[in-house]
């Protein structure tokens, strides 16, 4: 998947503390925490049985996870140096995704409400270096701490498009 592979390019074998927010089954800090040993991985959703089925997962494919229950960055440490996600952004309603799982797919509002909220406390988290990686309709969203309204910005243009 292109957000994995972007974190851990960024993470380029050094040390780390990383945070897939929304993790499900696991796959993505799973595959960050293999692909960057080095780093510190936690994983975060609001989805008890998600949280099982992601440390199961991690302890099946030997990935040092840390599991947190909570939403977007709740029970999150502070100082990390990436954040990623893939959240639900699809409005309510949305035609051609009635076989899945809506707490999957959908969030508030225009469907941007998961990422808003996400970017909005970002900051508070995240390292002075640190920077959010998103995955949105198939696209991985980079931007720096600096640059946390530049990237609310362009997913506010990418769901107008």
């Amino acid at each position: 998947e292109p957000l994995v592979a972007t974190a851990v390019e960024r993470l380029g074998g050094r040390p780390g503390r990383v945070a897939d927010v929304g993790t499900g089954a696991g796959a993505i800090a799973i595959s960050i925490a293999i692909g960057a040993p080095a780093a510190e991985v936690w994983a975060s959703d609001t989805c008890g049985r998600a949280l099982t089925l992601a440390s199961r997962n991690a302890e099946r494919l030997g990935a040092r996870v840390h599991h947190e229950p909570g939403a977007l960055l709740e029970g999150l440490p502070r100082n990390l140096d990436l954040i990623v996600a893939n959240l639900p952004y699809l409005a309510p309603g949305t035609p051609g995704y009635d076989d899945e799982p809506a707490t999957a797919v959908f969030s508030t509002g225009d469907g941007l409400d998961h990422y808003r909220r996400l970017l909005a406390g970002a900051a508070d988290h995240l390292a002075a270096a640190g920077g959010v990686l998103l995955q949105f309709d198939g696209r991985v969203l980079e931007a720096e701490r600096s640059e946390l309204p530049w990237l609310r910005a362009r997913l506010d243009q990418l769901v107008a498009a």
